[in-house]
């Protein structure tokens, strides 16, 4: 029983499932413009990579690349190295010395050269490391704006 003077609200939902829908839709949108972000990002490690690396013959600037998978569960994987075959060279070895060890060496004269036309750059170790610090550091910005342009 209602309790006396209590009012009687009737509510009818509709439209459950289309909003089911468009929250779906969202969701796919934003892993779509993740994805896709998450390209960009690794190309511009890429590029940023091979203006940091050191250069001998060009073969370790030609082997930073981009290797990408997926996970059991779907996720994306994106990976940007350094080596493997390059010409017929297999430039492994070398690109992992010259990213942990180049200070111990002085640099060639590849090196001088793209030091010179690339100032306030510095060219030589770690050259993947920074490269992905400097993404680091724009990557969430972007994400949230990403996301942003999806939802808005």
């Amino acid at each position: 029983m209602r309790p006396a003077g209590a009012a009687v609200i009737k509510m009818t939902v509709t439209g459950v499932d289309a909003v089911k829908l468009e929250l779906r839709n969202i969701a796919d949108r934003v892993t779509d413009a993740a994805r896709a972000r998450m390209k960009r990002s690794a190309d511009r490690m890429v590029k940023e990579a091979q203006l940091n690396a050191p250069v001998d013959e060009h073969n370790l600037e030609e082997s930073i690349r981009i290797e990408k998978d997926y996970a059991a569960d779907g996720r994306l994987e994106i990976d940007v190295i350094a080596g493997g075959m390059v010409g017929g060279v297999d430039v492994d070895d070398y690109a992992a010395e010259m990213h942990e060890n180049y200070e111990s060496y002085r640099p060639g004269e590849g090196t001088i050269e793209k030091r010179l036309a690339n100032p306030g750059r510095y060219v030589g170790g770690k050259f993947l490391e920074r490269a992905a610090e400097a993404e680091n550091e724009k990557l969430p910005a972007e994400i949230r704006s990403d996301i942003d342009k999806v939802i808005g």
